[in-house]
């Protein structure tokens, strides 16, 4: 069995250890080379006195070793019940969280997991069966920032073989001799089938596997090139239509660029991106994409977005007002009859744009100021009851504005 181990001498690892044959291997293994090792036991309490018995037969192998080693009980029935999960999601959710924690108790640099070649042979054609992207095709990664797996190219029978050299005992999981799980109908029936047609087959499966890697590294790359070419600014990203829409395969580069958004509805984002018009937005649990003239416009939701504070002082005559500043506004006080308020945009919103001279829709004064869609969506307004004052920031509405006859104004601005 060759596994090469030498970059692992320099490193603390803790052991996840179940007492099967693969855990025991891998610690045995491990401790031989001199790599410096914590075994970390989980009991899930799933099957009584066979739980138990697992857990002192792993305490008992790791005195024989002289080995440290954690051990923990969890009633992962209750906990799947509480966060409504099967029990299988329970235990992997419970380990994973401890595992966390004793990497930083004990000082460990990474956690050792036993997975094989033939596990991931299995998880590949359970991903398979699933519908998955290229991605779920790859595999089972062998090291991650917290994660190593130094058997993961070694296959069972070389373990069971190293297993017998070194007279190793280990504990069998009554589980694993069923068909009730997925993983276990594919190693009972699937497997070794296709090891009888082709008797090298996890070794050719695993040069396939990295040709796969391969190609996905090719299309990251390229996916990132469309990504910068397409992609403008920070928030909101303003994301060039026209270079979209000529992309090849455009389906499989929006899943690409949009599913780490939270959009997962390919259909939805094509037909944004190539028919919708300008307004139309799709709404994901953390952000929004909303189709402009020349744009698409990708940007998170916000909480609650809070509207610009204004500070108001009265002036009398003489009045003193700067000229040429969009941050204030000077209107007529007597003029303001209602209470003030400020909101976004409405249907059928009207004003009387000042120089105009004449009733205006708020919505053709977006246009004809070239506003984007995300400028429309966050510009904000100073109402006097349902009329507009200020398109705060851009223009007054001429009926509040300062006149001769004017005796009390107000200058409104906006506090930086």
């Amino acid at each position: 069995m060759k596994v090469n181990v030498k970059d692992l001498k320099q490193q603390k690892l803790l052991v996840a250890i179940s007492g099967g044959i693969d855990s025991v291997v891998l610690a045995h293994l491990l401790h031989s080379e001199g790599v410096e090792i914590v075994l970390a036991h989980c009991n899930f309490q799933l099957r009584g006195e066979e739980s138990n018995a697992d857990e002192a037969f792993v305490r008992d192998f790791a005195k024989e070793m002289g080995v440290a080693v954690e051990v923990i009980r969890f009633d992962t029935k209750k906990y799947a019940e509480i966060h409504q999960l099967n029990t299988q999601l329970a235990a992997r959710e419970l380990r994973y969280e401890w595992f966390g924690k004793l990497l930083a108790e004990k000082g460990c640099d990474k956690v050792a997991i036993a997975h094989n070649a033939n596990d991931n042979l299995e998880t590949f054609f359970i991903n398979l069966s699933r519908g998955t992207g290229l991605g779920g095709l790859l595999g089972i990664p062998r090291e991650t920032d917290t994660i190593i797996r130094p058997l993961l190219k070694v296959t069972r029978e070389e373990i069971e073989q190293y297993a017998r050299v070194h007279n190793l005992s280990w504990r069998e999981d009554s589980s694993n001799a069923t068909d009730h799980y997925v993983r276990n109908r594919i190693r009972h029936h699937i497997s070794p089938q296709l090891r009888e047609i082709h008797p090298n087959f996890l070794e050719n499966f695993g040069k396939t596997q990295g040709y796969l890697r391969q190609a996905d590294a090719f299309i990251s790359f390229y996916i990132k090139k469309i990504e910068e070419e397409c992609f403008e600014g920070d928030n909101p990203i303003c994301i060039n239509t026209k270079k979209l829409q000529e992309v090849p395969e455009l389906e499989f580069v929006l899943h690409h660029l949009f599913y780490c958004y939270g959009f997962g509805n390919i259909k939805d984002l094509k037909n944004l991106l190539l028919r919708a018009e300008a307004g139309k937005q799709l709404i994901s649990a953390t952000h929004s994409l909303v189709k402009d003239r020349h744009c698409l416009w990708l940007k998170p939701l916000e909480e609650e977005e809070q509207a610009p504070e204004l500070v108001y002082e009265e002036l009398f005559e003489p009045f003193s007002i700067e000229k040429g500043n969009p941050s204030i506004a000077y209107v007529d006080a007597d003029k303001l009859t209602e209470p003030l308020s400020v909101r976004k945009k409405q249907e059928g919103d009207v004003f009387y744009p000042l120089g105009l001279g004449r009733k205006k829709k708020l919505s053709k004064f977006f246009i004809d100021e070239k506003y984007t869609q995300a400028e429309r969506d966050g510009q904000w307004l100073l109402c006097c009851g349902d009329a507009i004052i200020w398109v705060i920031g851009k223009r007054l509405d001429e009926r509040f504005k300062i006149t001769e006859k004017t005796k009390r104004a107000k200058k409104i601005y906006i506090l930086s």
